[in-house]
This record gives structure tokens, C-alpha cells and sequence, in this order.
């Protein structure tokens, strides 16, 4: 991809002609005075930005907005949510110097979401006290494992300060597996399938590197879904090294051979622990039944003496599983065979190329106004960085003249190689009606990313209430002079946006911004 040179359009003829179809463009309904008791919902309308291309963008296409030192260094790599193998090094301050918090995690869990100050990148942060025993091996262990895996979650940087380590984590608004476990809404064969694609994927690489869990659960792993898959993450990288001590909740996924010899760590372990949460997933719980108030010695005798029941109704699940669960180690299945199990072979689903997911979205997005859009393209940026930058090539491989804008043409030619859209240039033309796009310039860039993110992915409620918190600083309604800092954007079409939906009162509530948010999905 070669380097752009700067153009921009400024044509007065163009400008006057957008100004006339204001009246055609497609309008959406907002109250933002709905609290207040107002019957006078602001109009919000569809607009657009002009873009340049920037030499210092490697040939990605950028919004005005975006050309700050900060959005700069990401598209060259200076700042990433990706480092790069053997690149962790411990940096001798607090972390509290560089990010902010925005929220726990959960009352009882050591990780934090975090907001970078300067670049508003958000990370997860796990603090380690000093004063315990492993935190130091763990550490060490860290900068020497270079672990790398997509369903990883991976580790950016590490902080030492006075007391503790601050590990900083990429962002993962995930759930825990236990949340998919349901008698009365069994997951689907084919999401049983993905999901256990991809656990052991990431437990065979480990077991590639000599390393062992020992400590699977449920509550080890979180998941998103989206349209089309759901994405699986391992989250308790530090059962790598400091194993947890017996418990009930360990004990129900620990393999008959470590029941009591529980500190013995083989990867046969991890495979039974798998099996159990292959079970727990297929049949909606656990298979052993614990009166309440049980205490360790009495659940560790039911589970010895237990004898595990199967539905045959899907008789290759069911052989994949019991592979799993088979009482003699030696005999139990290993994850190199299990990849290779008839049972994920027969539900494995055609994942999706990013430019099809991508062109996808253009085709069912619902249209936004300017302010809908700017807040879609930072979410995009600062919750999905790798989607982001997935469609920004695509815009540039599909910008042929390089002009910083998508014709109908170019658009149409895109729908064609990656979709084989047999009536690409019907579908352009209701796009480009729908969107209110102007027909000389076409689509620009920003256009382009809020149509193309997968907003059911993007606009979580967690993503919304972080979002609120980063725009409002911390505070209980968003002004527009801190919206436009965010959005890095001087835009009369912002201000006058902001003021129309807001009416008199000039802010946004947590409430009205989810409601400006939700109309999106």
C-alpha cells in the first residue's frame, strides 16, 4: 500500500449543494429532554466530515480529528494495544501517573478499567502487592514468557510503584462462561463447538510451552458474542504460576487422579477440567448435585463416588466429551487429538474474512447523525482498535484515486470481490440514498467506519457507561466543551447537533446519552 498525498475537496458548489438537501437527508428521533418532561424531540441529521490522507499514516485515511500527535503515533505503531514479543518492561512509577480509573470490574475482583490520559485508550489494570510471597516470581515469569494467542488476554505494560505491581491488561468486555450455563436455554451445538475451538486452542499452546493451568473453571474464561461467533478469551493468566488452594469451586472441575493429590499439575488435568466445562455448557450444569452447606471433605466424597450421566440425543458431542472425562489419565484424550475430533470438525462454522464481516455491516447499519457518527468512530478506535484498523485498509484499498472518498463505483467494486454482491450497484445506490450520501464526493472515511463497525459488538452497556464516564470526565452529565475535546473536533455541525438535541439544557445524563447510543443498534 503506498503512501497518500493530501487532497482535499473544497469545491463552493459541492458545499451549497449539501447545504440544499439538508431536507432529504434520513432523520432520527431523540428526546434528550425526556426526563424533563419536554414534548419537543430534537432532530438529529445525517453529515459528514471532509478527509485527508496523511503521509504519516502508512496510507490510512484519517478524519480531520484524528490528526493529533496521539492518533498519529497509533497508525505507526509508537502506541499499540499490541506489543510485541519480549517488549514488557517494568516501568518504575505508578500507574495512576498515565491512566485513570473509570470503573471496578466487580467488588471483590482486583481489576480495574482504566483510561489513558493522554491517548484515552482503554486498558484493564490487576494490582499485585509487594508484600505477597509469588508477586515478585510472577512478575518475572511475565517479562520472561513472551505469551502470544488470540484468545489470550494479552499484557501491555507493567508499573512498580511503593507497594505494588500494576499490570495493565488489553480491554476484555467479556462475561464469565458461567453465564451461559442454563438448563432451560441450552447454548446451540455449533456455539458449543466454537467455543470449545477455541479453549483448546489456547490450552494446547500453553501445553506447546511446557505450561500447565491446572486451575481451569468456568469463571476462567470470558466471552462476547457477536453476529456471527462468540469470542473466547483466558483471562487468569496468573493461575499459570500462583495456583489457587483447594476449594469447592476447584475441586468440581480437578480430574479423579488430582482429587487427592491436588497439587499435581499435568496437562491431563487441564483436559478433564475442559471435559467438565464441555459437560457444564451441553447439559446446563455441573455434573454432580451438592446439597447446600456442604462442606470440602463431603464434596470431595461425592465426586469420588459419582457416576457421570449422559443424553445421547447428539451422539458425536457426547463421544467428544466422554474422550474428556475418562477416570484413567493415560487413557484420556490429549488436545492435539481432540483438535482433530469429528465432533468440531462436523459444527465448524466459515468464519467470516474481516472484509466480509465489514461490507456486511455497511449493508444493515442503521444512519446517524454527525454526533452518532463521531461517537461510533471513537468507540471504534478506543474499544475495537483491531477492527478499526481493519477498516481503514479496506477504505484505502477500496479509495482507487485516492481522493479520501468512496465512490459509488469503488464501493460497488469492494460489495463485488468480497461479497461476489451479484447487484452491487443497486445495493450502492440505496446506501448512498439511505445515508443522504453526496453523489459527487461519495463516502468519506468517517461515513465509512460508522457504517462498517459491528455496533452489536461495539455498544456495549459497559462500553456506553465507560464512554459516558471518559466524556463527562467523571461527572453525572456530558457539556459540549467536553465532548468536543474528546472528539478532538471544532465542528459547527457538532455544536449546532449537540445544541438541537439537548434543547435548553445543554447536557447530556447517563440516561439520555445510552438512549442517543441505543438508537444505533
Amino acid at each position: 500500500m503506498g503512501v497518500c498525498q493530501t487532497k482535499v475537496k473544497q469545491n463552493p458548489a459541492t458545499l451549497k449543494h449539501k447545504t440544499n438537501r439538508q431536507g432529504e437527508r434520513v432523520k432520527t428521533e431523540f428526546s434528550a429532554t425526556q426526563e424533563t418532561g419536554s414534548k419537543h424531540p430534537g432532530l438529529l441529521q445525517i453529515n459528514s466530515l471532509e478527509e485527508i490522507n496523511s503521509p504519516k499514516s502508512g496510507g490510512y485515511l484519517l478524519p480531520r480529528r484524528q490528526q493529533t500527535k496521539a492518533g498519529l503515533m497509533k497508525l505507526t505503531g509508537l502506541i499499540s494495544n499490541s506489543p510485541l514479543p519480549g517488549q514488557i518492561s517494568i516501568i518504575e512509577m505508578s500507574a495512576s501517573k498515565k491512566y485513570s480509573l473509570i470503573k471496578k470490574r466487580q467488588m471483590n475482583d482486583m481489576k480495574q478499567v482504566l483510561s489513558n490520559n493522554k491517548t484515552g485508550i482503554i486498558v484493564e489494570m490487576e494490582t499485585f502487592l509487594k508484600e505477597e510471597p509469588e508477586t515478585l516470581e510472577y512478575i518475572n515469569w511475565i517479562q520472561k514468557a513472551q505469551l502470544e494467542h488470540p484468545n489470550l488476554n494479552r499484557i501491555l505494560e507493567i508499573y512498580k510503584d511503593q507497594n505494588a505491581y500494576q499490570i495493565i491488561y488489553e480491554f476484555f468486555d467479556g462475561k464469565s462462561l458461567t453465564e451461559l450455563v442454563s438448563e432451560e436455554n441450552r447454548l446451540p451445538i455449533v456455539k458449543i463447538s466454537q467455543i470449545m475451538s477455541q479453549i483448546i486452542s489456547i490450552i494446547s499452546y500453553l501445553h506447546s510451552l511446557n505450561l500447565v493451568h491446572g486451575n481451569l473453571t468456568l469463571d476462567s474464561f470470558q466471552f462476547k458474542k457477536t453476529k456471527n461467533e462468540i469470542l473466547i478469551k483466558l483471562i487468569d493468566i496468573k493461575k499459570l504460576k500462583i495456583k489457587d488452594s483447594e476449594s469447592i469451586d476447584l475441586l468440581k472441575f480437578t480430574s479423579p487422579e488430582c482429587l487427592n493429590h491436588p497439587y499435581n499439575y499435568t496437562t491431563a488435568r487441564d483436559v478433564w477440567a475442559i471435559g467438565i466445562i464441555c459437560y457444564a455448557l451441553t447439559y446446563g450444569n455441573l455434573p454432580y448435585i451438592f446439597p447446600p452447606n456442604i462442606d470440602y471433605s463431603q464434596s470431595l466424597l461425592i465426586i469420588k463416588h459419582a457416576t457421570i450421566q449422559f443424553d445421547d440425543s447428539n451422539e458425536l458431542l457426547t463421544k467428544f466429551i466422554k474422550k474428556m472425562l475418562v477416570n484413567h489419565s493415560k487413557n484420556r484424550v490429549t488436545l492435539n487429538q481432540l483438535q482433530k475430533d469429528e465432533f468440531l470438525i462436523e459444527n465448524t462454522v466459515k468464519q467470516l474474512l474481516p472484509q466480509e464481516i465489514i461490507l456486511n455491516n455497511t449493508k444493515t447499519a442503521k444512519p446517524c447523525c454527525v454526533l452518532q457518527e463521531m461517537i461510533l468512530c471513537y468507540f471504534l478506535q478506543e474499544f475495537n482498535w483491531e477492527e478499526y484498523l481493519q477498516i481503514q485498509k479496506l477504505f484505502s484499498e477500496g479509495d482507487q484515486d485516492m481522493d479520501g472518498y468512496l465512490s459509488k463505483q469503488e464501493l460497488s467494486n469492494l460489495y463485488k470481490q468480497y461479497l461476489n454482491e451479484p447487484n452491487s450497484e443497486e445495493l450502492t445506490e440505496k446506501i448512498f440514498l439511505n445515508y443522504g450520501i453526496n453523489k459527487e464526493n461519495g463516502l468519506n472515511c468517517q461515513q465509512f467506519q460508522s457504517m462498517a463497525a459491528s455496533r452489536d459488538l461495539l455498544l456495549s452497556q459497559s462500553n456506553i457507561e465507560i464512554g459516558f464516564s471518559i466524556f463527562s470526565n467523571g461527572k453525572k452529565e456530558i457539556n459540549l466543551r467536553g465532548l468536543r475535546r474528546h472528539l478532538n473536533s471544532d465542528s459547527e455541525e457538532l455544536i449546532d447537533e449537540f445544541n438541537r438535541i439537548t434543547n435548553e439544557e445543554k447536557i447530556l445524563n447517563l440516561k439520555q446519552f445510552q438512549k442517543l447510543i441505543r438508537l444505533l443498534i
